[in-house]
């Protein structure tokens, strides 16, 4: 049987060094093999007309590729070569751009007043303060509360040369709720809170605990479930005037807060995927 490869920028290895050991666990297990991939170790192209992918220490080329990393246009090479790949291109492409995201989600869920910027900008699109974000940024890096213009004219450079995003800022920061989603349905939903930050991300300092999604923000998250076909992500709501807000969905999500509510999500994901490739 072919492995699956789980492919990582080479700097984000150590960081995630326990959700790592636990694909090597899963895939034991199960008798799957299992190759930890740097996205550097990859070449891929066009040869004879045809996309082509390579290993450079020759490794064989896996049934499946477990994308834990932002490279929409490698996870997209990976299936025009044959080779599924979770989360698939697809949502590799919206969901790593908050921008294209924005764009697919809206009119489904309500979200904070938006504008999409580039690096060449100098003037602020609301009143200060509000909130600038990469396009590309995740776990809450790169985010910013711009209180000024120099503030303002910082977070920029400090986002160059990815676009941005400008928002109004919510009325209740430093609390939000993420969505696990696994396959089609939905699989945890915890509420992240911050009193020290205006981002509640677990990897800035926030704490969790379980949330409970009404009916009607059950309809929501489904609703934006259904633009996809994914594998496992995370769907953030923030909270404005007393009701959830959509903020963004976190295509390689962290599972931490998964591990310290008893859910193996690794074994888990490992089991769908196993079963989606039959």
């Amino acid at each position: 049987m072919k492995p699956i490869w789980l492919v990582y920028e080479r700097s984000n290895v150590e960081r995630n060094r326990f959700f790592i050991d636990r694909w090597f666990d899963a895939a034991r297990r199960r008798g799957v093999g299992i190759s930890l991939v740097m996205d550097d170790e990859i070449r891929c192209g066009i040869r004879e007309n045809k996309p082509f992918i390579a290993h450079r220490d020759s490794l064989p080329l896996p049934m499946a590729a477990v994308m834990r990393l932002n490279r929409p246009l490698l996870t997209a090479h990976f299936e025009h070569t044959g080779i599924p790949c979770f989360n698939n291109a697809h949502v590799a492409r919206i969901c790593n751009d908050k921008r294209l995201t924005h764009q697919a989600v809206s009119g489904l869920a309500p979200m904070m007043e938006t504008v999409f910027m580039n690096e060449m900008e100098k003037d602020p699109p609301f009143p200060y303060p509000f909130v600038l974000k990469s396009a590309q940024g995740c776990g809450g890096r790169q985010v910013y509360l711009v209180s000024g213009h120099e503030t303002f004219r910082a977070a920029l450079e400090a986002i160059r040369p990815d676009g941005a995003l400008a928002q109004i800022k919510c009325d209740t920061p430093g609390r939000d709720v993420r969505v696990y989603v696994l396959g089609n349905r939905i699989r945890k939903v915890m509420l992240r809170f911050s009193s020290v930050d205006f981002r509640s991300n677990i990897g800035q300092g926030g704490s969790f605990s379980p949330y409970e999604l009404t009916a009607d923000e059950r309809k929501m998250v489904q609703d934006i479930m259904a633009l996809f076909d994914f594998g496992l992500a995370g769907i953030d709501f923030i909270f404005h005037r007393g009701r959830l807000v959509f903020n963004e969905i976190e295509d390689a999500v962290g599972t931490r807060m998964l591990y310290a509510n008893g859910i193996d999500i690794v074994s888990e994901y490992l089991d769908l995927i196993l079963d989606r490739l039959g």
